[in-house]
């Protein structure tokens, strides 16, 4: 064998070490991902202590954020209608250790959606719009286009209920500090990067679909009604009388206290800022959720609900589906105990957030975390709290432990082809069936090339949506499926270096013995 050949074996076995090795941490990892929901208390509900369960998240969250890769998670413990706990583990800035507090702040996502039921009730309350009545009475900057349904059916109440008729939207994806936000009316039109234009697209009444667009329509009859910016009237009309101190719906990027946001590969991801506040402006710390949580329970002293506010019977008119879970921004689910959880997560690029609390016992919980991993964090301590609560795992435990187990199986089978691959490859190289692309006869260029452009392509795509852009779902183990296909993109990258050698003609010396110099007489 030639000293091309050799080195082409070197070369194959140094990649098959580094695949299996990512194989095995990958899968390892996957298959820790698959088990780590659960772990809660096994005692009875009517036994449980919430330093119980203090004890057991200290000894599980930052087990899960080794797991999952989540610098940082803020929680909150009501009990008993009084705040028990506030807990802060890892870092708001990993890079430079700076770890989180009390004051640190993180993007909530969609439970801006809760805070800003809270202005339209608000103004409800005060008499300035009415639930029932069609939203475009109170619009004069954006008006529904005609679509064939009955636009008066499009009220206040059904689209806070997600209850209007609209589609369901796929989310804002926010803009880049520094890139000027839209304006309202543009957002709505379809203005932006995955964004579509606002339109009635079934019968108002008859279905629940999440819009987020038909919050950022709130959002719009908050400023025209007011005649005030939408986070200036919350500010100063919802999050202050609340107490909620810390938290605001103004966009700045460079606010104290901030946490950094981090993606699923541990990536620094921007704060994207939004347009839509409404809908997933909101930044806040645990602490002032849970303000909001005690303003929205019962208490010993009636008159505490709603805090002034809003009057203590729209807060209970709030927490009552209209359809399915659907509240007044909030959902509400039966538990298996027969009490109700009032509840609603939050999810930006970069930020996943919870707030979730049981009306009858007074008992709550938030979750803040600054990573797109923290997806799979906050749902399994959202399994341990209710099992905490009911001792009964959610019956959503099976369906997320049956999706990570798949989602594992998905990355084994790409590894174990991807190392099967490796390993034929090494063998045909080794048998000099593979030849570098310099040492062949017919040099095979433009095939090497039209393939090191398609590879280049499908990579860059793969790289800015998973890495660059964080516009792709990776949770539940999906993220070590897409490490593995850059692991398949970057061998099959080098393999096309190395064709097939051409089969020798009929009485030629094969390639391994062609050029040997050897003489039998």
């Amino acid at each position: 064998m030639n000293k091309l050949n050799q080195k082409g074996v070197i070369f194959s076995k140094t990649w098959c070490r580094m695949i299996a090795g990512s194989l095995v941490a990958c899968m390892l990892l996957a298959g820790n991902g698959a088990s780590a929901a659960g772990g809660g208390p096994t005692a009875g509900a009517e036994d449980r202590q919430a330093s119980d369960f203090k004890q057991l998240l200290d000894r599980k969250v930052p087990e899960w954020q080794d797991t999952y890769g989540v610098p940082g998670v803020a929680i909150g413990i009501i009990d008993d209608g009084e705040i028990a706990y506030t807990l802060n583990y890892g870092y708001a800035d990993s890079k430079n250790k700076q770890a989180l507090d009390e004051t640190t702040r993180f993007q909530a996502g969609s439970i801006s959606k809760s805070l800003t039921a809270w202005g339209i009730l608000q103004l409800s309350a005060k008499g300035l719009v009415s639930l029932d009545e069609p939203v475009q009475t109170y619009l004069s900057r954006f008006k529904l286009p005609d679509s064939g349904f009955d636009l008066n059916g499009v009220t206040l109440r059904r689209l806070l209920s997600h209850t209007a008729g609209l589609p369901a939207h796929k989310g804002y994806l926010g803009t880049s500090p520094g890139s000027p936000l839209t304006t309202l009316e543009a957002s709505l039109s379809g203005e932006g990067w995955s964004n579509e234009p606002l339109q009635v697209t079934a019968e108002p009444g008859t279905a629940a679909a999440y819009s987020g667009a038909g919050y950022t329509l709130l959002q719009l009859v908050i400023e025209e009604v007011t005649d005030t910016s939408f986070a200036d009237y919350m500010d100063n009309e919802v999050l202050q009388p609340l107490g909620m101190g810390l938290s605001t719906f103004h966009q700045d990027p460079q606010a104290p206290g901030m946490s950094k946001a981090y993606g699923y590969f541990g990536q620094e991801l921007p704060l994207f800022q939004f347009t839509e506040q409404a809908a997933a402006g909101l930044t806040t710390t645990a602490t002032d959720l849970m303000k909001l949580m005690l303003a929205s329970m019962d208490s010993k002293q009636d008159t505490f609900k709603g805090k002034g506010v809003i009057p203590p019977a729209l807060v209970e008119k709030m927490q009552q589906p209209v359809l399915a879970e659907n509240g007044l921004g909030v959902f509400a689910r039966g538990l298996s105990d027969g009490r109700t959880l009032i509840y609603h997560p939050g999810d930006n690029r970069g930020w996943h957030a919870l707030y979730a609390f049981i009306q009858g016992s007074r008992d709550g919980m938030v979750v803040l975390t600054n990573s797109e991993n923290g997806i799979d964090l906050r749902q399994d301590l959202y399994h341990a709290w209710i099992e905490y609560q009911t001792s009964e795992m959610p019956e959503s435990t099976q369906a997320l432990l049956a999706g990570r187990h798949t989602n594992a199986l998905l990355a084994w089978g790409i590894g174990g082809l991807l190392a099967v691959y490796v390993l034929f490859f090494a063998f045909r190289v080794a048998r000099g069936r593979r030849v570098f692309i310099t040492a062949q006869t017919r040099r095979r260029y433009a095939l090497l090339g039209f393939r090191l452009v398609l590879l280049t392509v499908i990579g860059m795509a793969l790289f800015c949506a998973s890495y660059l852009w964080s516009v792709l779902g990776l949770q539940s183990g999906l993220k070590y499926s897409v490490l593995l296909l850059f692991a398949w993109i970057a061998v099959l990258l080098v393999t096309g270096f190395f064709p097939r050698a051409a089969k020798p003609r009929r009485g030629e010396p094969a390639a391994e013995d062609a050029g040997s110099g050897v003489n039998s007489l």
